[in-house]
């Protein structure tokens, strides 16, 4: 019998694998791969290609949010994944100061119909987050 660990602050457990009925998010952030992990950049802008690949059974939403919306755009900032299937997550930033940032992948199980928009429009739902640093390398 495996050990499942739980905590205080929530009743997530920390096994990779879904156990039957599980209705945590938490395993989601092992079946999904987002390459390459970090986004270089100039302090004179450019543009950054991350490929996001969904290796669970279920399709998921996600929603990307970024530290700073002014230096930074990013495209989609909603989509479904299909389960087995990659989608291109373009990075753009803008000329600016060099500083720390960083872009945030969230995600959920997503079993509905609509857009990536109305899954997050849910306040139930606890989305699990893959941080992507972005770095800028001074002139």
């Amino acid at each position: 019998m495996e050990y499942v660990m739980r905590t205080a602050r929530s009743a997530r457990c920390s096994t990779r694998e879904r156990e039957p009925g599980c209705t945590c998010c938490c395993h989601l952030k092992s079946a999904v791969t987002v390459s390459p992990r970090t986004a270089h950049f100039s302090a004179e802008g450019g543009l950054s290609m991350h490929n996001i690949m969904n290796m669970s059974k279920t399709r998921l939403a996600i929603k990307i949010t970024c530290s700073d919306n002014t230096l930074y755009r990013v495209t989609p900032v909603y989509a479904i994944v299909e389960p087995e299937e990659v989608i291109v997550l373009n990075i753009g930033r803008i000329e600016g100061v060099a500083k720390k940032d960083r872009l945030g992948i969230l995600m959920i199980d997503y079993s509905g119909t609509g857009n990536a928009k109305d899954a997050f429009k849910r306040s139930d739902l606890r989305p699990v987050t893959i941080n992507i640093p972005l770095i800028v390398k001074e002139a």
